[in-house]
């Protein structure tokens, strides 16, 4: 039987992923291993009110069902992920691995810190006498973080630099935050010979505000990353970096995972050195190939607008296909008619889109949506199978995916997002053997865009549903519960004329209950109204569920229907009477209660409006009435 991987991955480090996965990917398709990988985009930020619903991911995968689970450790420590899934690892005993942090009990693989970052920072100041320094540092308390920093501060000491040529800010691994900071913090401490982050993010963070301030790189400050990103060979001028091999230290964490599973013995932490890599932005000189990528991405200012342009529109139409429609059924329709017509560089060929069957029930009002984990089932809202549509579903939650994998098929990635508002479960998303979805955070959008869509359907279906009622409401009567004269029109007249075009025939009947002016005048109006609630029950019982029963006005009753009855409305006459004898006995009513009841058939042949077939049935039932008052007075 194909073993399972359960992987973890918060999406914001996508370029890290992307290689990283690529050696996963080779190892599963060596091993012929399926990997889910469960990706959330949950931030430092602890008031973030998406953190629940990012993390909540974590909850979906039932770690039972895995021969074994890798951690990109690295990634998990935004909302404390890493300590929640290790805690259900070490309690199941499950083989695991952790890619790039220890963890207690777990084995890891990773790349060392120290050597790739000392190698550097002893480069600026042997080759470019470096000698004042600003250390630009992750997340407080991050190994990672705290192991860069050991080998600026050691390296500076071991070449006579004190501590006061070293100064730092706090850019906790982001872009934006660097740049949030760094001009007050300039003001402050001034300009120094070079910045070394503690990331490549921080880094081009640093140098976009630097450049855009009139700073001259590598001239007049240094600026040193590190991880290699792949957007830092491209960046004018090249980032110098460290590199830390990821597709191949993924490849090895995977493989020794498999090994773990297969019984060997655990190996604690297999640390692999990192290097540095001297370019442009320390003032080295960059090879010819690399000269080349920057050119490329230069010229890219012309196509990425368009790009993004057809992004927005692919986003556009996301969002149109989960947001004009009115129910579920809709939804599926419009995202199939969207991505018949949509590009598939996005999502690849075989993806599905599940709601979580609380969040349905909370549509229809049967149910509230979730906050944690997920429910049993899930309704496969949309799926795609290798470019092909898949119908409408509903699936255990515990298959994940509804598109089982080919025999044939060599080990499978598939990529598992949270779709949530908030703290409210809607569903997840999957993407199969396409980390490509990864890219520029695209997920992260189009997760978004789905949620917003998916909120606003369930708005309108709600609405509708409403609006459904209220009209429902407008058509019934509040004494009887049988359709009102408007209901007789909106309902009763048009399945007459459907059944007439059918060429079938049909019953009209009509009913009155007799000496009714006597029961108000002597008993009062309220045993008048128990009168016609109780001829309105023996109507209900008496008549088709397919038929529509109507108080056409004051005491007065209207039942038409298909005539599944072959004469001509006899015998349901004697049920109805029958229906209200038996009624007056079981409610002991202190008056005599009796009906009187006209039927005409309706033959599709002939050509007589529907207003005459009323006026001949209510004839026929005066007839009755006349009958019942003079055998009375007998």
């Amino acid at each position: 039987m194909k073993k399972k991987i359960a992987a973890f991955a918060n999406g914001w480090s996508d370029e890290y992923l992307i290689e990283a996965l690529k050696g996963v990917q080779k190892g599963a398709e060596e091993r012929d291993v399926d990997v889910y990988l469960f990706v959330n985009y949950s931030s430092a930020n602890k008031q973030d009110e998406n953190v629940q619903g990012e993390v909540n991911i974590l909850n979906l995968a039932n770690l039972e069902d895995y021969d074994g689970v890798l951690l990109f450790g690295n990634t998990l420590n935004n909302a404390g992920e890493l300590t929640t899934l290790s805690e259900r690892i070490k309690k199941l005993d499950k083989p695991a691995v952790c890619l790039e942090y220890e963890v207690d009990g777990i084995d890891c693989v990773c790349t060392d810190n120290y050597s790739g970052m000392y190698e550097l920072c002893e480069h600026l100041i042997v080759e470019h006498h470096v000698r004042k320094i600003a250390w630009v540092s992750g997340i407080s308390g991050n190994k990672e973080n705290e192991e860069r920093f050991r080998a600026v501060s050691e390296c500076m000491q071991n070449h006579g630099l004190s501590e006061e040529d070293r100064y730092t800010l706090n850019g906790d691994w982001s872009f934006y935050v660097v740049q949030d900071k760094l001009g007050e913090w300039l003001e402050t401490y001034g300009l120094p010979e070079a910045f070394v982050c503690a990331n490549d993010v921080m880094a081009m963070g640093v140098m976009t505000y630097l450049i855009n301030h009139g700073y001259n790189l590598p001239k007049d400050v240094i600026v040193t990353g590190f991880d290699n990103l792949k957007s830092t060979g491209t960046f004018v001028p090249a980032l110098t970096t460290v590199e830390r091999k990821w597709t191949e230290r993924s490849y090895d964490a995977f493989s020794h995972l498999i090994d773990l599973i297969d019984g060997s013995p655990k190996a604690g932490v297999q640390s692999f050195p990192s290097y540095l890599l001297a370019r442009e932005s320390c003032g080295c000189k960059i090879s010819d190939d690399m000269k080349r990528a920057q050119m490329s991405s230069i010229n890219k200012v012309y196509t990425v607008p368009i790009e993004r342009t057809l992004f927005d529109w692919h986003l556009s139409g996301l969002d149109e296909a989960t947001t004009e429609q009115f129910t579920l059924e809709d939804i599926h329709e419009g995202l199939e008619r969207f991505f018949k017509g949509g590009i598939s560089q996005y999502e690849g060929e075989t993806f599905c889109i599940c709601l979580d069957e609380g969040f349905v029930d909370s549509i229809y009002e049967t149910g509230d949506p979730r906050c944690l984990g997920y429910s049993e089932y899930m309704h496969v809202l949309y799926a795609k199978r290798d470019g092909k549509h898949m119908p409408y579903q509903k699936i255990n939650t515990s298959y994940i995916f509804p598109v089982f994998s080919d025999p044939e098929e060599k080990g499978n990635l598939y990529l598992i997002a949270p779709i949530h508002s908030s703290g409210t479960v809607i569903g997840y998303g999957v993407f199969k053997n396409y980390p490509k979805v990864l890219e520029t955070t695209f997920l992260y959008s189009w997760l978004r865009h789905l949620r917003i869509g998916l909120m606003r359907g369930r708005q309108n279906i709600r609405m509708e549903l409403i609006n459904q009622k209220l009209r429902e409401i407008s058509l019934m009567d509040e004494l009887t519960g049988l359709l009102n004269r408007m209901g007789y029109e909106k309902k009763g007249i048009p399945m007459l004329e459907e059944t007439r075009k059918a060429k079938k025939n049909s019953l009209m009947m009509v009913v009155d209950i007799n000496k009714m002016k006597m029961i108000n005048d002597r008993y009062g109006h309220l045993q008048g109204d128990l009168a016609i609630r109780l001829v309105a029950k023996a109507i209900k019982e008496s008549i088709p569920d397919t038929w529509c029963g109507i108080r056409y006005g004051g005491d007065e009753f209207v039942l038409i229907g298909e005539n599944v009855y072959v004469d001509d409305g006899s015998l349901l006459k004697k049920q109805l009477i029958s229906a209200v004898e038996r009624l007056s006995q079981e409610f002991m009513i202190p008056f005599e209660l009796s009906i009187s009841v006209g039927s005409v058939s309706i033959d599709p042949s002939e050509n007589i409006s529907l207003d005459e077939y009323f006026r001949r049935a209510d004839n026929a039932m005066y007839e009755m009435k006349k009958k019942n008052h003079a055998e009375r007075r007998d």
